[in-house]
């Protein structure tokens, strides 16, 4: 190859990691950068152009992605901006594999394989968020947030009602909730759950913590906002909770060595426990995620006093 060819395979090279609309306007702009630049070079030593004189001077130039760059900066995957909350989303979907393969020694769990696949799920929701964010810069605008302990009377009445119909009354009596829902010609027997779990205290405490997780809204709704010693409740009990779910999904047993599941039918569990373990990995991981933004909540700015902003 000689001088001409080895500058019109880097301009090439150069304008693959263009978009397509800037290829032809780059390529005719740096097709006359470098000849003029390899011409000056050619006239100190006084000789033609050869082939080790355009690879030095492209060699200072750089690669040719790393060119394109001046003329089209590729935005990374995860922006910046967003590299906390891909860390704290990243970390408690560990904790959660980890958790789950801790509860459940007797079962090959992949941790590496499904860690990836987390991985890999979160890598592409961060980049399609920051290329919506980057065509449409009005889904993600801004807007002024009314500070952690707003909370609107109306919205915690509906936490309230929600929680007590939902996650209280069907926990607490599957079958009934159930035949409430579903035509009277479907069979609930299987959900009748097992004596001995009707009974564990895993279900009680469990139990104790949905009627925890109600009794905060009513608290909320009394108040008309969440104070912080009440969000800092709501974080534990989210996180206990989930760690509960968890352990749902996963064998169990009463003190004395007997094994026993949440339902007497085993194809209950079956489909049961996939649920569970989302269901707790997914509070684990909005319970890590508040307890990040408790952590990290600004103090609250010092009282003005009346006649400051006279």
């Amino acid at each position: 190859m000689d001088a001409n060819e080895i500058l019109e395979s880097y301009v090439r090279d150069v304008a693959d990691c263009l978009p397509r609309a800037r290829r032809d306007d780059v390529a005719s702009e740096l097709r006359s950068l470098l000849a003029e630049e390899l011409a000056g070079r050619a006239q100190e030593p006084g000789r033609p152009p050869d082939r080790a004189m355009a690879m030095a001077m492209l060699q200072a130039f750089g690669r040719p992605a790393e060119y394109a760059q001046r003329y089209h900066a590729r935005p990374a995957l995860v922006e910046g901006a967003d590299n906390h909350h891909f860390l704290i989303w990243a970390t408690g979907g560990a904790v959660v594999l980890l958790m789950h393969a801790a509860l459940n020694p007797q079962q090959h769990v992949d941790l590496d394989g499904l860690f990836l696949q987390w991985l890999g799920l979160l890598l592409l929701w961060f980049a399609l968020a920051g290329w919506i964010r980057r065509r449409r810069p009005g889904v993600f605008r801004w807007k002024p947030s009314h500070g952690p302990e707003w909370m609107p009377r109306g919205l915690s009445a509906l936490s309230l009602v929600a929680t007590l119909l939902f996650p209280v009354w069907m926990y607490a009596a599957p079958q009934p909730f159930a035949r409430m829902l579903l035509p009277s010609t479907l069979s609930v027997e299987g959900l009748a759950l097992d004596p001995v779990f009707a009974t564990s205290g895993i279900r009680l405490l469990t139990m104790a913590l949905l009627v925890g997780l109600a009794l905060g809204h009513a608290i909320a709704l009394l108040l008309g906002r969440q104070p912080a010693w009440l969000r800092r409740c709501g974080v534990a009990v989210n996180l206990a909770l989930g760690l509960l779910f968890v352990i749902h999904a996963s064998p169990m047993a009463t003190l004395d060595g007997r094994p026993f599941q949440v339902f007497a039918s085993a194809h209950a569990n079956t489909v049961a426990a996939p649920i569970f373990l989302g269901l707790g990995g997914m509070m684990l991981l909005v319970g890590l995620y508040y307890a990040w933004r408790e952590w990290s909540c600004l103090r609250p700015p010092p009282a003005r006093h009346r006649g400051a902003l006279a």
